[in-house]
């Protein structure tokens, strides 16, 4: 397990661990919360060796292998697969090794390596990584695609799919979902369930935390506490903690106050100052316990919007794209009217940006006609929205360039609701955090006063709390309303309806999130199948092709007998250990409190183990079908 014990770390001058206590076991899905600056990435940088703590320590077993996402990408040469494979640092050590034999002539070491190879499943690694990769979004043809070829935001999913693919014992994860879509999501979401790994996640992403961890580990006044379950569970019970601890307070005030009135009124009268002496001292033991601060309330008001035109916008016959390409979006007929709340869906790369730069404008129709409303007036936060910011101008600078006749004050004022106060709307922007100039870019659009928002990612930098107030706002939000977000919450908070960005068409979507994700899922299904029956036909044409195809279909048995073996293993390791615990549980004297909280480390790790075990049943089945569907088409299956 993790044991992280009496643990101080800091960052400068700034504390971010006090004597903090913390114990993780193995398999755990653990989200680390904490509102923006408390410390979670420092923390992971002390957990991967990065940062040395002040004092205590943090212990991992000695021969684990840890996982992270790198910030950046510098195998710019390498394939993406290549670059994906290299996170498995055993099997690229194997396979460097067996180079080496081979170039030097020492086939005496070949079978100890090969033997080496098959233990790490090394030759199923392309196909286990490429599964990786397509889960990310990336296509077959992308595969041999150079990595200097993508965009930042893809560099960072072959970052993450590295680290997927490595097969490490703890895996950190830092904000995962960032530069994803919800296709990706989902599927990532299905990943971390699924594999045997402990997984360490920080994401402001509350839904993908209530979907992925079996706990959430809060970092808040410089401690540690561990909570059962996703981020809901834990937002429950730390609101009934912060109300039991307030009620607590108020009764230790209440009694202290009171002994505080006898003192003052006797303490000088000695008939009665043996008894004032004793107040005193009881008043000294009475202990105020620290009160938990729920986080500041964060506000990011939109103003009454100017009167809406009907419609708002409308594009009739529109291909949308970019000049000298051909259309990403063609023939396009929709119109936005007041009232509208449209959430866009949609892989990267299928034109859900495109789409809404065709609608504010800012993207020339390659063909078709763009009619504005009179009186329209569009508020709209880009992807890179905050980098349009001037760097070097304040807050008031920036407001005061839309607003010539605003007073000072004024502006002041309005400022200040977004939580831009006192010396801050004086500060240059780029000394800011990600999600202060995000909150200042929403600040500009909303004094705008804009009847049609289109929001574009407005999440990326935004913590929990700033998410859910701006969740709230644009619940009240007047005005019509498009969105593009990977953050399935905010989207099911304050949209109504769905538009499918798809195969070059915009449609309606009837169904909500779950129905879209089990939509994708079954489409995957599909696809998978269709792939395989043009296997088999192209395998009917020529012989070379059958053999081909047969000798795919035997490594790919061959691979799912050892993973079959591998979980039937572990299988039947878990059912021992539960018989163990169940006898264990069953000599508790319940009517002895000291043997009752002995057990509770037992009781969850039965709990944990019943809740794998489930799933690792699920997936033995599944094994043995597909096994028996392999042998059967390879004509292996017995009579």
């Amino acid at each position: 397990m993790i044991q992280i014990t009496q643990l101080g770390l800091a960052r400068g001058s700034t504390v971010i661990l006090r004597e903090a206590n913390l114990t993780l076991f193995p398999q755990e899905k653990v989200g680390l919360v904490g509102h923006n600056g408390a410390g979670k990435s420092t923390l992971f940088s002390a957990i991967i060796g990065d940062l040395q703590a002040e004092q205590g320590s943090i212990q991992l077993p000695g021969n684990w292998t840890l996982a992270w996402i790198d910030q950046e990408v510098t195998d710019n040469h390498l394939t993406v697969l290549e670059f994906a494979l290299q996170g498995d640092r055993a099997l690229s050590q194997v396979r460097h090794y067996i180079e080496q034999a081979q170039a030097k002539g020492n086939d005496h070491e070949l079978p100890a390596l090969y033997e080496q190879l098959e233990n790490l499943d090394g030759y199923a690694a392309e196909s286990r990584v490429a599964s990786i990769l397509h889960g990310l979004g990336f296509k077959a043809e992308d595969l041999q695609r150079k990595v200097g070829e993508f965009s930042g935001g893809w560099k960072m999913r072959l970052n993450l799919a590295k680290v997927l693919g490595s097969r490490a014992d703890l895996i950190l994860l830092d904000e995962p979902t960032n530069h994803l879509d919800i296709e990706a999501v989902v599927w990532l979401e299905q990943w971390i369930k699924q594999v045997q790994s402990t997984v360490l996640v920080i994401s402001h992403d509350r839904d993908f935390l209530d979907a992925v961890c079996t706990h959430t580990v809060h970092l808040h006044q410089q401690t540690l506490t561990k909570y059962t379950g996703g981020y809901s569970a834990f937002e429950r019970a730390f609101a009934e903690r912060a109300e039991q601890a307030n009620q607590a307070n108020k009764k230790a005030s209440a009694e202290a106050q009171k002994l505080q009135r006898f003192v003052d009124r006797f303490k000088a009268k000695a008939s009665k100052a043996k008894q004032a002496q004793s107040r005193v001292k009881r008043l000294e033991k009475i202990k105020m316990i620290e009160t938990l601060q729920v986080d500041q309330h964060i506000s990011i008001p939109f103003l009454e919007p100017h009167k809406s035109p009907d419609p708002l916008v409308v594009l009739s016959r529109a291909s949308c794209g970019y000049q000298a390409h051909s259309p990403v979006l063609d023939k396009l007929s929709l119109e936005i009217r007041p009232g509208d709340r449209i959430g866009l869906l949609g892989a990267n790369g299928n034109g859900k940006t495109t789409l809404v730069k065709s609608l504010v404008g800012e993207l020339q129709l390659l063909d078709g006609e763009r009619v504005e409303g009179k009186g329209l007036v569009y508020g709209y936060f880009a992807q890179d929205q905050i980098e349009s910011l001037d760097m070097q101008a304040t807050p008031l600078e920036h407001l005061a360039r839309l607003d010539r006749n605003a007073t000072e004050q004024q502006l002041r004022d309005f400022l200040a609701r977004f939580q831009f106060r006192d010396d801050k709307v004086k500060q240059t922007v780029n000394g800011f955090s990600g999600g202060e100039k995000s909150r200042l870019a929403l600040a500009l659009i909303a004094y705008l006063k804009p009847n049609l928002l289109l929001l574009d990612e407005p999440t990326n930098h935004l913590d929990i709390a700033t998410r859910q107030a701006l969740a709230s706002s644009l619940l009240e939000f007047e005005g019509a309303l498009v969105m593009v977000s990977h953050d399935r919450h905010l989207l099911e908070s304050i949209t109504d309806t769905y538009w499918r960005v798809h195969g070059g068409e915009v449609k309606p979507f009837d169904g909500d999130l779950q129905d879209y994700a089990d939509t994708l899922r079954q489409e995957a299904s599909q696809a998978q199948a269709a792939s395989s029956v043009n296997l088999s036909h192209e395998a009917k044409l020529s012989p070379k092709g059958a053999q081909a195809d047969r000798q795919q279909l035997h490594q790919r048995l061959k691979q799912l007998k050892n993973e079959f073996k591998k979980l039937e293993a572990h299988v039947e390791k878990a059912q021992a250990r539960l018989k163990v615990l169940d006898a264990a549980l069953a000599q508790i004297d319940y009517s002895n409190g000291d043997s009752v909280q002995q057990s509770g480390d037992q009781f969850q790790e039965r709990e944990r183990i019943a809740s794998s075990l489930t799933e690792d049943e699920n997936r033995l089945l599944e094994a043995m079908i597909d096994i028996e569907s392999l042998e059967e088409q390879l004509g292996l299956a017995k009579a």
